[in-house]
């Protein structure tokens, strides 16, 4: 143990959380094109809803959240989407990032497929008259591969007035199928959402994605100028209407080619070991997950996502495994406190009057670092600044259905594959919820609004006559069958219910999270806390963790 403790004192070296100058002009480069094309461009990007304009709100049966993107491409008010999302003579209600809201209505649809080529065309106008903010339309005879394109539209698993923005580039222009291929992301309500160019023209309009992250595909903005005619009749086509003669460009733009975001982007080797891997046990499940190695007052701590610390929890540290003590956890941000039992210098180094970075739209696009191991990164770009995220996905999901039988709660049903498909049986009669009596569906299911994901419950009930007492661990609201959630990890157990969070694009496993994040200065931006989406991971902010830490020591 002797030797093990001499080779845990010189593992790490310090690590500042205000980071060092590096000169990387490349990344600086490709955040300069990003922030000019969001200038230019976020103002364009609208949500898009079904409206009752006689009651003043979303239409009965629809969601409030399960609106789609458009794009405003004319002074006029006249709407790209796509034809799996928009129908005509519907009326929408369209909302500007800004805050206004309008409203609009359905026009020309055109939803065909002739041979291999598919046809995801719709177009929405704005009713009421004004000289809207609109963007240009990019040829398509002008794309590059490589070339570096933005998302910039409102994807389904975010509910909030401004759209999230995402990287990516170019990787096929064979227009033959119909469609254009990226690497900036998209997913379920970002349908109908603008892909542009760095100039801020649209090149593409979202259509359809495969499971791999980076395979996105979206209508060339020349099919919309090849139909436009069409388009402004509120129609339905099933057989493609008359086409417009679209002219030649007469002066087109060489458009610039850019790397890899990881081939321009990363952070010291020094930061990189400011990443260390967790592991611990729940009952028979094997959990891992990053941390972060912090200083604060010369003690050196590990901060992590608590959901996914449980018991008999160690660091791995090369070959070897410390065990770790829990000092504190936060319910409200998913995080716990550890301390190492053996002694350990380094980490980032954190003071009680860190604060957050100022953070405003021109920001946004910023490329983020996030260290998973010394020999690891994944890099994508910041997609929203401070935000909250109520609590939806990551209620507390028992698995079992109940009903209301000669007054007592009685089961009726139980998920296949769930922890309580291994514990409870058809016809339990549940008679508390941890020791809080449920008499009706009612206090049963105001019971399970108290928790979420991860917490462990316990269930008095009563089997054949006999009473018994179960523990077990609530997970995630289950997700609908659909190719946007067969991303590698999958979507965090706990993903949602936090306060003033950072949201970025780097395609981080559930059990990546917990590791750090920095910007390619090194500047220090917090820690992954879940990822949330085929889209998005969050960042817990820095400040939360300072704050977390002082109120735990």
């Amino acid at each position: 143990m002797k030797n093990l403790k001499l080779s845990l004192l010189g593992w790490l070296c310090l690590v500042s959380s205000s980071g060092y100058s590096q000169t990387k002009p490349a990344a600086k480069h490709i955040e300069k094109m990003i922030a000019g094309c969001i200038e230019k461009a976020m103002a364009t990007s609208v949500y898009i809803i079904e409206w009752d304009t006689l009651a003043h709100k979303v239409q009965d049966g629809v969601d409030e959240a399960n609106g789609f993107t458009g794009v405003v491409v004319s002074a006029e008010g006249h709407i790209l989407t796509a034809s799996h999302a928009a129908m005509p003579n519907q009326v929408y209600q369209i909302s500007f990032p800004d805050g206004n809201k309008h409203i609009a209505v359905g026009v020309g649809r055109i939803g065909i497929q002739d041979k291999n080529t598919d046809y995801d065309m719709a177009m929405v106008k704005i009713l009421k008259p004004g000289s809207w903010p609109f963007a240009e339309m990019a040829a398509s005879t002008e794309l590059q591969l490589n070339q570096p394109v933005v998302s910039i539209s409102y994807p389904g698993a975010f509910f909030k007035r401004t759209p999230n923005v995402r990287f990516g580039r170019i990787s096929d222009i064979d227009l033959t199928d119909g469609f254009i291929e990226s690497s900036a992301k998209m997913e379920p309500g970002d349908s109908g959402g603008p892909l542009f160019d760095v100039l801020g023209r649209v090149v593409g309009v979202h259509s359809w994605i495969k499971e791999a992250e980076d395979q996105n595909y979206d209508v060339p903005a020349d099919h919309f100028l090849k139909y436009w005619t069409a388009l402004n009749q509120a129609k339905d086509y099933t057989v493609f209407p008359a086409a417009d003669e679209v002219p030649a460009v007469a002066f087109p733009i060489s458009m610039e080619t850019v790397p890899s975001l990881e081939e321009v982007a990363g952070v010291s080797s020094l930061y990189k070991e400011s990443a260390v891997v967790l592991n611990s046990t729940r009952g028979m499940q094997s959990l891992s997950i990053r941390g972060t190695l912090v200083d604060f007052g010369g003690t050196v701590y590990v901060v992590s996502k608590s959901s996914m610390v449980a018991n008999h929890a160690v660091l791995k540290l090369n070959k070897h495994t410390v065990p770790v003590q829990v000092l504190k956890r936060d319910r409200a941000n998913d995080l716990v406190l550890l301390k190492v039992t053996a002694k350990l210098r380094g980490g980032i180094t954190l003071k009680s009057t860190t604060e957050n970075p100022a953070l405003q739209q021109k920001d946004i696009g910023t490329i983020l670092v996030s260290v998973l191991s010394k020999d690891s990164t994944k890099v994508g770009v910041l997609s929203a600044t401070y935000i909250d995220m109520p609590l939806n996905a990551s209620k507390g999901y028992f698995g079992a259905s109940a009903v209301d039988q000669e007054g007592k709660i009685t089961l009726s049903g139980i998920g296949k594959g769930t922890e309580a498909a291994s514990l409870f049986k058809v016809g339990d009669q549940v008679i508390k919820i941890n020791g809080v009596e449920v008499r009706t569906a009612a206090e049963y299911n105001h019971e399970f609004e108290k928790y979420i994901a991860s917490d462990s419950i316990s269930a008095d009930i009563i089997r054949d006559g006999r009473p018994m007492q179960l523990i077990l661990t609530l997970e995630a609201q289950p997700t609908v069958r659909h190719v946007s959630f067969d991303y590698a990890g999958g979507r965090s157990a706990r993903s949602d219910g936090f306060k003033n969070v950072l949201v970025q694009d780097a395609a981080v496993r559930t059990d990546e999270c917990g590791g750090p994040v920095f910007d390619s200065a090194g500047n220090f931006y917090g820690i992954n806390i879940a990822r949330r989406s085929r889209t998005a991971t969050i960042v817990t902010p820095v400040a939360t963790l300072v704050k977390f830490i002082k109120d735990s020591i």
